[in-house]
């Protein structure tokens, strides 16, 4: 998996194990990174519900802001932006 190019971003991943050997995909801009052999509806619709909230900041830069906080501040399984993730994940055929 690839680590962010952002100094912060990527100082966060590495302390938080946001980006480890159980990391299964990652959204970069526009660009949603998955490891062979994981991909699911689940896992794509999580990814995709991050570039919405991209979408939703009005800018890459703007969500870069608030994310690296929330995973450093609360972890990544409690931070508001993983919560909404995992609330629009899907499980479908």
């Amino acid at each position: 998996m690839p680590a962010p190019a952002d100094p912060k971003l990527r100082a966060i991943a590495s302390q938080t194990g946001l980006i480890g050997p159980h990391t299964g995909g990652i959204t970069m801009g526009h660009g949603i990174y998955l490891l062979n052999g994981q991909v699911s509806n689940r896992l794509v619709s999580h990814e995709l519900r991050h570039v919405h909230q991209y979408e939703a900041a009005g800018s890459i830069a703007t969500f870069l802001k608030t994310y690296p906080e929330q995973i450093a501040t609360v972890g990544y399984a409690r931070a508001p932006l993983e919560l909404d993730a995992m609330q629009h994940e899907r499980d479908a055929p």
